[in-house]
């Protein structure tokens, strides 16, 4: 693996220096960025594109927290660390669940317009796998609604955000943090900063079915990964069992809350396969089963309708988007499983502290060990904030007794053989993600994961012959992350699936650390 992908000299840059840099504007970002700006610090935030284009804007369901009359804490935990089949760290998911109830009030503080019942008290929705109804909610488009009033807040505090430009190095000087090169395509800078938080989401769309935002993700991941930050439980990845399946449109998700209120999946014959409200692992596998057997998968609406339920109102995101793709009178939606949320990812403490000093990590490009092997229902948004927080706090300590590096230099200069034709990224891209979907996705076995392993070893050797491939080789290097801890965990547990291995076993009851030149480490939970 090479330690540089893109030709740089620090000496020869424009420069700029800031205490605090973020790289990513959706929820968990925000949330740090506006913390911090309450400390008195205020960080450079950078983002590929506007705040609103994020995976965390686009979360329909809901925000999880202990907050009804017949709930508590102590029940989210269990329902927590139930779904995370063992590989949860409890002492991080009790500040989770603990310390969400004081984020909640900040929310409601702050003006997040949550949905009110007619007693004006927060409306409390049922997910999976939790036993009360805690998830709160602003109709299906709960994630823009807070990011808008945390992006309003932290605009209103001196907010400075510079979109357009992505990270194409992170530098480190004996494993510390020193700066990042950014780029957009027109222009590159040398920004030197005490500190950095990765806040760019996770990495579903390195599969063909997904519900990213983004084309490509996951590419900071493995950049930090280069700079020599611990990876971490890379081989688990959530597939939302019902993303819209039409062909020729995205895989648009319909939200976990459409089943809380009701909604039943059923075959084209019309019959019930699955208890809806199984965690998603379960659910999603029991989806795309049926489509191995030829069969087609609907997700039935009606019974909302029966129970008095307005579809539209409730859900006026998914009613349009229907609309859109001409289903506007049906109450059967086609949907089949598509990735959607990264539970492994990098190293992290609840405070944000990875491995590298002055490199900090918060939301879905982080792993914490809250969601364990299988993230329970709307604990994504929750995770936003609560971490999000706290790791404000923990930058702020850190930059006091820290100074920007202000002599550090060095440069990296790429060598290609010349190549006679110019690479076609969007092919390769393409294979990428086909190769994911098909031998690392929703059920594995040995056989097809070391195919795969083979099939993107040989992209990489075809793309080194060409000049310019830094994004892709990063997705290579983090698809071959999550292909060798699949490979390393010979069971199955959560959202990682074996069919050679269809059990869990308690000699894998580990967490999975990719280290330096792609070494896997097992470690005990």
């Amino acid at each position: 693996m090479k330690r540089y992908l893109t030709e740089f000299d620090t000496k020869s840059l424009p420069e700029e220096k800031v205490d605090t840099v973020i790289i990513g504007a959706g929820i968990a970002g925000l949330s740090t960025a506006l913390q911090l700006l309450n400390l008195g610090v205020k960080p450079l935030v950078i983002s590929k594109k506007e705040p609103k284009i994020s995976n965390s804007f686009l979360a329909q369901g809901g925000i999880a927290a202990a907050i009804g009359p017949d709930d508590d804490p102590d029940l989210h935990c269990e329902d927590t660390i139930k779904a995370g089949k063992g590989l949860c760290i409890k002492k991080h998911v009790r500040i989770l669940v603990e310390e969400g109830l004081e984020r909640i009030v900040d929310l409601l503080n702050y003006g997040v317009p949550f949905d009110k019942n007619e007693k004006g008290l927060p409306l409390l929705t049922k997910e999976a796998a939790h036993s009360r109804r805690r998830v709160l909610h602003i109709k299906d488009k709960t994630g823009y609604e807070i990011g808008k009033v945390l992006y309003k807040k932290s605009v209103e505090k001196g907010l400075f955000l510079e979109t357009g430009f992505y990270v194409e190095e992170i530098l480190t000087d004996e494993s510390k943090f020193v700066g990042i090169i950014i780029s957009n395509n027109k222009e590159k800078k040398f920004i030197r900063a005490k500190s950095l938080v990765l806040a760019s989401g996770g990495y579903s769309p390195l599969y063909k079915r997904n519900t990213s935002a983004y084309k490509v993700g996951g590419d900071v991941i493995s950049l930090a990964y280069r700079a020599g930050v611990i990876l971490k439980d890379l081989e688990f990845i959530q597939f939302h069992p019902t993303a819209l399946y039409i062909e020729g449109y995205p895989a648009y998700l319909i939200s976990e809350a459409v089943r809380g209120e009701g909604a039943i999946l059923v075959d084209e014959k019309g019959n019930r396969f699955v208890d809806e409200l199984k965690p998603r692992d379960e659910v999603a596998r029991a989806i795309f089963l049926q489509y191995q057997q030829g069969k087609k998968v609907f997700l039935d609406i009606s019974p909302l309708k029966e129970k008095g339920i307005d579809f539209k109102k409730r859900f006026p995101s998914i009613y349009n988007m229907l609309i859109s793709v001409g289903l506007k009178d049906t109450n059967l939606i086609p949907v089949s499983p598509a990735a959607h949320y990264s539970i492994g990812g990098i190293e992290a403490k609840p405070t944000g502290k990875t491995n590298i000093e002055g490199i900090f990590a918060v939301g879905e490009n982080a792993c914490t060990g809250v969601h364990g092997a299988n993230r329970l229902a709307s604990n994504s948004l929750l995770e936003c904030v609560v971490f999000g927080y706290k790791t404000a706090y923990s930058v702020y300590l850190y930059n006091m007794y820290n100074n920007i590096n202000e002599h550090f230099h060095t440069f990296s200069k790429i060598k290609v053989k010349k190549h006679g034709k110019s690479l076609d990224k969007d092919t390769y891209l393409k294979k990428i993600k086909n190769i994911m979907w098909n031998d690392v996705g929703l059920i594995r076995e040995e056989k097809k994961l070391s195919k795969a392993l083979t099939e993107i070893n040989k992209i990489e050797e075809e793309i080194s012959f060409y000049d310019e491939v830094r994004y892709l080789l990063d997705i290579i290097y983090l698809a071959k992350g999550v292909i060798l801890s699949a490979i390393s965990r010979k069971e199955s547990r959560g959202t990682h699936y074996r069919i050679d291995f269809p059990f869990e076993r308690d000699e894998y009851k580990k967490h999975t650390k990719l280290l330096k030149d792609f070494k896997i480490k097992l470690e005990v939970v």
